[in-house]
Formats: C-alpha cells, sequence, structure tokens
C-alpha cells in the first residue's frame, strides 16, 4: 500500500529489507516519523531526500480519540501547525509525524500517543484535592520507549521526574506529582510565622509566569506549586513552607535588629535544618560583613529577606551616620535591598554595593557598610588643594586591606591599599601624598611658549604634543585662552624606552613646528625626539621602529632599517609597495644582500604593522618556506573525493568543448573550457575546474600573515569585488575580530599582477589607499582600493590608470543569450576618431548611451557593443542549476527543501510564489522536481524574505 500522501511531497518506493544500495552506507537509519527505532526490513524509502519509513508507521491511523484528550479526536499531521512541544513528555517536536487537535492546540508525538497502556486503559485517573481543575492520570510502569525530558518537574518538590518513577500528571496544565508528593495534606491556607499578618494561600503556577521564594530566594518557572499572600505578593516554595520547626514554632527569634524604628522580628535558623531538608539558599551570605556562614546557626528576616551572623546581629549599626566623605547631611542606613541598591557604586570604594550600605538620595551619595564605618573618624580636609580645585580632598592614612578600592593614584596609576593619599568622593579622584610633588598649579612650556598652562583633571583633551586621549581622567596642563592641552606625563623629563632603530639616548622636542621625520621620512609638527649627537629627529610613534624585518612580499631576504644609504649619480630607488620615490636621506628599509636592490619606504613598513612583516632578531635568519597545505582533494585514481560534494569526481579530460558540453565550475563560477572533474550523477550538475578542485585547505594570501581557510556556500558577498557570488569563498578575521569573506577570484590576484587594459602591459599594484575612479566603470575605489600603475610617478600616460577589484576580475569573453557569439572585453572604442552617429555609443541590450571612456563587451563580426553588467547580468558568479541552500523554500505544495537557481526559462514563463510576475529574464529559484512548479524571483522576492 502507498503511504498516506501528506506524509512526504515525493513517491516512496518500498524495500524489504535493508541494503547498502538504498542509503550508500552499511549502517542503518532511524524511521523519519519520530518512532525512534532503526529501519531493517519492509520499509518504504525517499533515496534523495534520506526520508525512511516503517511500513507499520505508514499505516497508523489518520484520527484517534485518546484519554488525555477526549474531548476531541487527534488528527495526524506531518508538518505545522503542530506546536512546539509534545503535552505528555514535554518534548520538542522535531519529529515527522504527530497527532494534534487544532482546536485546543494540544499535541502528542505518535511514541506517546500510541502507546498500549494509554489507549488500553491501564493509566487510571482520579479526581485529586491538590488539583480539581482537571483529573490526574496515574502513570506507573511507564514504557521504557517514552523518555520525561529534562524539563519535567514535580510541582510540590520541584525535583526532577524520571521516566521509572510512579507519578501523576495532568496533560492540560502539565503538571507532574510524585506519587510520595501526592500523599501530602497540603490545606489551601496555611498561617506561617514568617507572615503573620495574612493567610497564606496554596496557588498553582502555569504558563510563562515565574515566582521567586522569599526564603530561599530562588525562582521557578511556567508549573510548581506554591503558597502566597495577595495583598503583600509574599510567596514560599512548598518545601520551604513545610520546614518542621517552621509550623512547630520551635525558632526562637529576637524582637528586632539595629533600630526601633521598623522593628521585625529575626528568626533563629540553624544550618543543618537547611541541609537535612535539601534546601538551598540563593543569597546565602551575611548581608552586614557579605561573609560566607561558617556558625552553626544565622539569623534571618522574611521582611527584608536578609540573612545575618550571629556576631553582626548584635553589632550597633545607627540608623543615620554624620561621615566625613559627605559632610552636607546625614547618612542613612539601608538594609541590603538587592533592588535598591542595583547599579548602585559605592563613592568611596566605586564597586557595586551589596548588602548594607549608608546612603543619601538627595545628593545621590552612597557608601558600602565596609567603607562607611572602617573610615570612622574624621578626615583632615583641604578646601581648595591646587591639584582639584573643584572640591575639597580629604586625606585618607594608610587604608585598611579590607577596603579594595576600585581605582589608582590619577598620577602614577599604582594601587591606593596601603598608601596614603587624597580623595575627592564626589568626581571619584585619588592621589597618592608623594605623587602630588610631582604636580604644579601652573607651568610655563616650550611646547606653547605664548601663554602659561594650568592643572587640570579631566580625560575630554588631545594632547598637542603626543596626539593621545586618555580614555579615564588623568593629569594634564591647559590653556586657559587657546585650546591648546598637554598630558602631564608629557612634561616630564624622565627618560624614554630605548630606540630598536638607534643606540644612542633620545630626548624629547617640545617645540610645536613642521619638521621631517629621519625614520621614515614622512613631514610632521606633533611629539618628536632628537639625538644631540647624531643630529636626527624622529616621531614618537617611529622610536618602537623594527631594527630587522621580514617582509611578506619579500619573504626570501631579511630587511634592515637605514637612515640614510649611498646612492650613486642618477640612480634611482622606488619603493616596492607604493611604488613612489625612495629619498635617500631619510629612514627606510633595505634588502640586506648585495645584490639585490628591494627598498621600502619607513612609512610603509609602519602603516602596515602586524600585516606584512615580522620583526627578526638577526641578519642570519631567513625566513621559513612557504607550508604547503593538504589539498581538500582525495584523489583515487581518476576520481577524486571533494569536500564540498557529497559524491566522488570523474576527471574529465575533453579539449575541445562544445556548446552543448559547456558547464560553469561550481567552485569559481565560470566557463569550464578545459580538464574538468564533473559528478557523473546527472541531477547532481556539479563540476570543478581541475585547479579549483586542486586548491589547498589553506591558502596564503599577500595581505594575510595566516593562510586564508577555504570553505563553500551557495550565497556570500566578496569583500574585495562587491559581487554576490556563489561557490569557493575564503574566510579572513581582520583586527576588529570581524569576519571577511572573499571569492576565489579575488584571492588569486597577487600584490602585483597584469592586466591587458593596461598600455605595453605595465605591471599594476595593489594600492589600498587609493581613492580615484576606477579605468574600468568610472566608479570610485570601495575601503580596499585598486590596482595601479607601478610606472604611475614616471609615465604620464599611467599616472590616472587604476582597476578595482570588480573589472579586474570580469571574464575577458563573455556569452549572452541575445548574441550567438562569444563577445570580448574591449577597452578602447572603435568609434573615437569617428565623427559620425553619436547612436554608435549605444548599448544593444538595454538600448541606452554607454561611455565611449569606459570598459565593454563587443562582437567585432556583428558590430554588437554592450555595457558589462548588461552582458554579466547582476550574478554573473552563481552558477545556473546549483543548490541555494542559506534557507528552505516553505509553501503547500513544496514543502521545505533547498532550491535551484535558473535563469532565462522558455515560454511560458513560471511565475513568482510571492509577487506572481513571471520569472521572465531576471535570476529566479525554483524547485529541482520537474512535478512542483514552485518559483520566486531571487533579488526582489528572495534576498528582501524577513
Amino acid at each position: 500500500m502507498e503511504p498516506k500522501n501528506f506524509i512526504h511531497k515525493h513517491p516512496l518506493h518500498f524495500f524489504e529489507e535493508w541494503s547498502n544500495n538504498v542509503h550508500g552506507e552499511t549502517r542503518g537509519v532511524n524511521c523519519s516519523s519520530g518512532c525512534g527505532q532503526p529501519i531493517s526490513t519492509q520499509f518504504y524509502a525517499c533515496i534523495d531526500c534520506k526520508f525512511f519509513l516503517h511500513k507499520s508507521c505508514s499505516e497508523l491511523p489518520l484520527n484517534i480519540t485518546h484519554p488525555f484528550h477526549d474531548i476531541h479526536p487527534l488528527t495526524l499531521l506531518a508538518k505545522e501547525p503542530y506546536s512546539a512541544a509534545c503535552n505528555f513528555c514535554g518534548k520538542f517536536l522535531v519529529t515527522q509525524l504527530v497527532y494534534h487537535c487544532s482546536s485546543c492546540k494540544f499535541d502528542l508525538d505518535i511514541k506517546c500517543a500510541l502507546l498500549p497502556e494509554f489507549l488500553n486503559g491501564d493509566f487510571p485517573k482520579f479526581d485529586h484535592h491538590i488539583h480539581v481543575e482537571h483529573p490526574l492520570f496515574f502513570i506507573k510502569n511507564l514504557s521504557h520507549e517514552v523518555k520525561l525530558c529534562s524539563s519535567c518537574y514535580c510541582s510540590v518538590c520541584l525535583e526532577q521526574l524520571s521516566s521509572d518513577a510512579s507519578f501523576y500528571t495532568c496533560v492540560v496544565c502539565k503538571l507532574f506529582l510524585h506519587e510520595s508528593c501526592s500523599e501530602t495534606e497540603l490545606p489551601l491556607n496555611i498561617n506561617h510565622p514568617f507572615h503573620e499578618k495574612h493567610t497564606l494561600t496554596l496557588n498553582f503556577l502555569k504558563g510563562d509566569s515565574a515566582v521567586l521564594c522569599q526564603f530561599c530566594h530562588n525562582g521557578w518557572y511556567q508549573v510548581g506549586m506554591f503558597y502566597h499572600c495577595s495583598s503583600c505578593r509574599f510567596k514560599l516554595h512548598i518545601k520551604c513552607a513545610f520546614l518542621p520547626q517552621f509550623l512547630t514554632g520551635n525558632f526562637p527569634k529576637r524582637d528586632h535588629h539595629f533600630s526601633d524604628v521598623d522593628e521585625h522580628p529575626l528568626f533563629f535558623i540553624p544550618n543543618d535544618l537547611i541541609s537535612s531538608n535539601k534546601v538551598e539558599l540563593h543569597s546565602y551570605y551575611c548581608f552586614v560583613c557579605l561573609n560566607s556562614f561558617s556558625d552553626s546557626y544565622f539569623y534571618y528576616c522574611p521582611e527584608c529577606q536578609i540573612f545575618l551572623h550571629k556576631s553582626c546581629v548584635f553589632e550597633e549599626l545607627p540608623l543615620k551616620i554624620n561621615h566625613s566623605l559627605h559632610d552636607k547631611h546625614a547618612l542613612t542606613l539601608q538594609k541590603g535591598d538587592p533592588q535598591w541598591w542595583s547599579g548602585l557604586a559605592c563613592k568611596f570604594c566605586l564597586n557595586a554595593i551589596e548588602g548594607f550600605g549608608y546612603s543619601c538620595y538627595s545628593c545621590e551619595f552612597y557608601l558600602d557598610y565596609q567603607c562607611a564605618l572602617l573610615i570612622t573618624k574624621d578626615l583632615p580636609k583641604h578646601d581648595h588643594h591646587f591639584s582639584h580645585v573643584e572640591h575639597p580632598l580629604v586625606f585618607v592614612q594608610m587604608l585598611s586591606n579590607e577596603v579594595k578600592i576600585n581605582s589608582s593614584c590619577s598620577v602614577c596609576s599604582k594601587p591606593l591599599v596601603g598608601t596614603s593619599f587624597y580623595n575627592c568622593p564626589d568626581c571619584g579622584f585619588f592621589l597618592h601624598k608623594g605623587c602630588e610633588a610631582e604636580l604644579w598649579p601652573k607651568i610655563e612650556h616650550v611646547a606653547h611658549p605664548e601663554h602659561p598652562l594650568i592643572l587640570v583633571f579631566s580625560a575630554n583633551y588631545t594632547c598637542n604634543f603626543c596626539q593621545g586621549k586618555s580614555d579615564v581622567k588623568k593629569f594634564g596642563y591647559k590653556c586657559p585662552s587657546c585650546v591648546f592641552y598637554i598630558h602631564h606625563e608629557c612634561t616630564l623629563p624622565s627618560s624614554f624606552p630605548e630606540s630598536k632603530i638607534h643606540d644612542h639616548q633620545l630626548s624629547p622636542f617640545m617645540r610645536k613646528n613642521p619638521f621631517v621625520c629621519d625614520a621614515c621620512g614622512e613631514a610632521g609638527d606633533d611629539a618628536r625626539y632628537f639625538c644631540l649627537k647624531c643630529s636626527i629627529m624622529i616621531h614618537k610613534d617611529c622610536i618602537f621602529l623594527p631594527k630587522l624585518i621580514k617582509f611578506k612580499l619579500h619573504n626570501h631576504h631579511i630587511l634592515g632599517h637605514n637612515y640614510r644609504f649611498p646612492q650613486k649619480v642618477g640612480e634611482k630607488w622606488t619603493c616596492q609597495f607604493c611604488f613612489k620615490k625612495v629619498v635617500a636621506e631619510y629612514g627606510s628599509y633595505k634588502c640586506l644582500h648585495s645584490d639585490c636592490t628591494y627598498v621600502l619606504h619607513g612609512s610603509c613598513v609602519k602603516k602596515n604593522k602586524g600585516s606584512l612583516y615580522i620583526e627578526v632578531e638577526s641578519e642570519n635568519e631567513e625566513s621559513d618556506e612557504a607550508s604547503s597545505s593538504s589539498s581538500c582533494a582525495v584523489v583515487l585514481g581518476d576520481k577524486i573525493k571533494h569536500f564540498s560534494h557529497r559524491h566522488e569526481l570523474v576527471l574529465d579530460n575533453k579539449e575541445n568543448i562544445t556548446n552543448g558540453d559547456k558547464k560553469c565550475c561550481d567552485g569559481c563560477a565560470l566557463l569550464i573550457l578545459a580538464a574538468a572533474y564533473s559528478c557523473p550523477r546527472a541531477e547532481c550538475n556539479f563540476s570543478l575546474h581541475k585547479a579549483c578542485a586542486q586548491i589547498g585547505k589553506h591558502k596564503p594570501h599577500w595581505a594575510s600573515q595566516d593562510p586564508l581557510e577555504v570553505s563553500t556556500e551557495s550565497l556570500f558577498r566578496c569583500e574585495f569585488c562587491k559581487h554576490r557570488c556563489g561557490g569557493f569563498y575564503f574566510v579572513w578575521e581582520v583586527v576588529d575580530h570581524a569576519t571577511r569573506k572573499f571569492c576565489l577570484r579575488c584571492v588569486e590576484i597577487p600584490f602585483i599582477t597584469t592586466h591587458e587594459a593596461h598600455a605595453d602591459l605595465h605591471s599594476l599594484f595593489c594600492d589600498r589607499d587609493h581613492k580615484g575612479p576606477c579605468s574600468g566603470c568610472g566608479k570610485e575605489m570601495g575601503k580596499y582600493g585598486g590596482y595601479r600603475c607601478t610606472l604611475a610617478e614616471e609615465e604620464e600616460n599611467c599616472k590616472f590608470f587604476a582597476l578595482d577589484y570588480r573589472c579586474l576580475t570580469r571574464p575577458l569573453t563573455a556569452e549572452h543569450r541575445f548574441h550567438h557569439h562569444p563577445l570580448k572585453l574591449t577597452y578602447e572604442d572603435p568609434y573615437k576618431d569617428d565623427d559620425g552617429d553619436p547612436f554608435q555609443h549605444m548599448c544593444e541590450i538595454c538600448e541606452d548611451r554607454r561611455d565611449p571612456k569606459l570598459w565593454f563587451y563587443r562582437c567585432d563580426e556583428c558590430d554588437f557593443d554592450a555595457h558589462p553588467d548588461c552582458v554579466l547580468g547582476e550574478f554573473p558568479f552563481i552558477k545556473r542549476g546549483s543548490m541555494y541552500h542559506s534557507y528552505f523554500i516553505r509553501c503547500n505544495s513544496h514543502g521545505e527543501r533547498p532550491l535551484i537557481y535558473f535563469q532565462g526559462e522558455k515560454y511560458p514563463y513560471p511565475k513568482c510564489y510571492w509577487c506572481g510576475k513571471p520569472c521572465k529574464d531576471q535570476l529566479a529559484l525554483k524547485c529541482p522536481h520537474s512535478e512542483c512548479n514552485f518559483a520566486q524571483h531571487f533579488d526582489g522576492c528572495t534576498l528582501r524574505q524577513p
């Protein structure tokens, strides 16, 4: 018998027994219905979808009446709209078949629905006093085939339920009760010593709400029973409410704590009572000293919800105090409410406040308990200390180690514990007593001789000397008349780190005037250092330039830094990175081999730190040979097993490719015109250039220190050429930890390359800073720059020639369905010397005018010209006929599976599922199965779906 047609969208074939021919593997698979049993004999299968179904599962009844839901019949469904979880076992419904009631949104997976015990009535139901809304089913000796999920808990003890236990359940409310817990007498109302003002009522939690127990401070969600007071919102777990000594009244209690105002009783609680009854306290620490409980007992206040040591209970904490850190108003005791202190920090130690503290609410001034009471005596004050005139400073002498300050000295940045220091509680200002000697209220400085500079404490200024900006508040000097600012540390005559590129001591030069750095050759007017012996002047950031480097683009030799190198008369040196002139009088890096003329600007090395060079210690340390990367393919004679395809690929050595045999590569999406690997299965339509198939798993790239890892995807955007592509891409993690993807065509371009469009085939180099227009398309360069002529500084014709990645990777020949000849990429207009008809500069495809200065595709034989984008289309590097795996399209007739790309179908054109318009000329998606007519536009309807 053929299975019911709603179970699977394709025809299913019947097999008497399992064999390797069914699935191509020696191991079996489980039934796709969700019964969880392996496939062995008598089953149906759809090989393409890897869908397998027991013959018995294919004969399940369409409708059943189940004791768990006897008000409506349950209907067998293969997919949505059933809900997220089975109402009995609680597991998520990721199975294929489910019994469902659409009216009540009630669901059972087939294992739970068809258990013989349920259908035979072996599980009786009872009316139980704990849950009177619905009858409870008593479950005993549950079949091993059904396993309760980890979210099934007993609603009384809140412990996880095991599948082999005996329990009661209400599948409507998703309530579970251990058999032993069901025998517990739970009165509907109780009087509890923790809340003597009102009666507590038994309540049952269900839904998505949450409850927090006022004693153990643990919360629970969705299901569970608890006692609560609706007036005061006071709640207790069943377990916490029925601790033995609570109900017998055997808890000693004190009358009050800390003050005679708002007094509450404190309950004396032994530690062993908590551990013996398996109660876990969430906030289990003393709210005064914040230490854990090592004593055998502690005190608890239900009203304030705090725990206290015995010693801390008897400590006198005044309700109000006058404190020297805040003498404007008295500070009031706050008794440890975590919600009150949420997001607040102590104004002295700058740590978040937990437990008890003191506050002045009007001034938003807060102190935690330790800071408020450990600093008990009046602190000396300095009302107008020159380092901080905005507020008075207090002087703290030899602070105890019990106070951990979350800050450091604002001058030396060293810790404050164990030292004497000044503090401004309003600003978070700290200053060691010894560090104040390094500060001056006013200075005159050679870097700004026009006006005196005054001391300020801020993080909002940029230093005019080093150009640095601090992310924390630090000292500096500012001109009250100008915008000049300089860091305090930039004014100190302290020694500086020894430079790796200079052997003598360097001193700061404070005057702000233009200069040219002797280390890198760049001009500047900011922080610089000079050597009195050598009369050289260098930037501050050039001090740490390396002496010797391995440069990635010249990896076989070591480069060394030189301030000057001998230059013969008429000899020209060109930087091999930016291809601009190197001035011998300024710093550069030159190859140490005497017969090698490779040289780099010092500035080009400086801006490529961490990407194109590494520092070396010795001149004899030669570069390692590039390590070979393991191949992505396993060679099996004339066949290979490639990571990008599930089947073996066969080598095809055809040399003459006819129009009927033309295919595109699934790696680079370009036409295959030579030897290639292909999948022998016609339904796969998968091919790879021989070169693409032999790419290693990791590919070196000139702009990255680490090799790039290859992967494959049906749709991604290349960061270089900005094309949306399909096939192979390479992953590059840049400095900001963001992952970038680059297509195979762009990654294959070396740092120096050539292109037939440029006169005399001059070499082109990658200029990542170039922002001019592209000579091919006229558009401005992107963030990764483009390729320029290496002779741009010398040849006038080459000065403005530049190509972006998009034009550099355009195919030299292309085809279009409107023209039967190949079209050649053309760089010079054949009509440039012809003063004839202006309509000669027209695109034959869009019939719009084209710019004769820009590239176009042309057929000389037919005098056919067209824009490159009109010929290639918007998605030239997505292979038509390949799978689109980015997400599954769902519809009633189609189900859920990957679609394939297509373009240019013959009439009648399929209609788009979303917009209803025909999929005529644009790239679109369709179902690969001929019996399914599902289709939709790719750009307008697929990429814009939410």
